[in-house]
Parts: C-alpha cells; sequence; structure tokens
C-alpha cells in the first residue's frame, strides 16, 4: 500500500512543529521537507498547496518523490500549480482540476458518470 506523506505549516495544524506528527524526525534535521520525507521513505509528498513553491517542487521531485499538493480549489490555484508541474491534485472540485487540464492539452482521466 503507498504511503502518502501529508504535511501543512503555520496556523494550528503545524505538522512539521514538533516531531509529534513525524515520528519524532525533526525538519531542522533535513534541507527541505522534500528530504525529510525521502528519508522517512515516502515516495509522495501532499503538502497543504498554501505551503508549497515552485521551489519546494522541483526540489522534491528531483529526489524522485511525486508532489500531489491539497485542498486545491480555486480555479487560479488549479491553472499555477498545473503550471508548475505538480503530480497530481487534490481537491473538493475535480471538475475544475479536470476542466483545468482539458484547457492545457493534457490527457483526462476516464469521467465518472452518476448513477
Amino acid at each position: 500500500m503507498d504511503t502518502v506523506y501529508l504535511t501543512s505549516r503555520g496556523g494550528s495544524a503545524d505538522t512539521l512543529d514538533d516531531g509529534t506528527w513525524t515520528a519524532g524526525m525533526m525538519l531542522r534535521d533535513f534541507q527541505s521537507v522534500g528530504h525529510m520525507v525521502k528519508a522517512a521513505g515516502g515516495a509522495t509528498w501532499a503538502p497543504n498547496f498554501n505551503n508549497l513553491t515552485a521551489d519546494a517542487l522541483k526540489s522534491a521531485q528531483q529526489l524522485g518523490l511525486k508532489v500531489i499538493p491539497w485542498t486545491v480549489n480555486a480555479p487560479a490555484d488549479i491553472d499555477r500549480l498545473i503550471g508548475w508541474g505538480v503530480d497530481g491534485i487534490i481537491g473538493d472540485y475535480p471538475n475544475r482540476v479536470r476542466d483545468a487540464m482539458q484547457r492545457r492539452g493534457l490527457p483526462l482521466p476516464a469521467p465518472i458518470v452518476p448513477r
């Protein structure tokens, strides 16, 4: 079973703050969050999209990680992240992601047919 490493920085849900959410691993001991995920044995990093930068994305991908940000709902954010080259998007409105992919001529997953 694949394991995805979710992260969130700031506010009341900083999962990288003190090692509680990271099996005692401390971010300060690593060059980046991507390096920490890789050291933990991860293959997929799912950051809160507000915490992701283009540089962090590329760095993580160079380490061999897939990067799939979560709760990306605004069309402008979806377009920006697709433009950066994320490996996937988690959102509450998959039709918005699909529309953005279609506008860019990207291959689309099979549509979901309502029952």
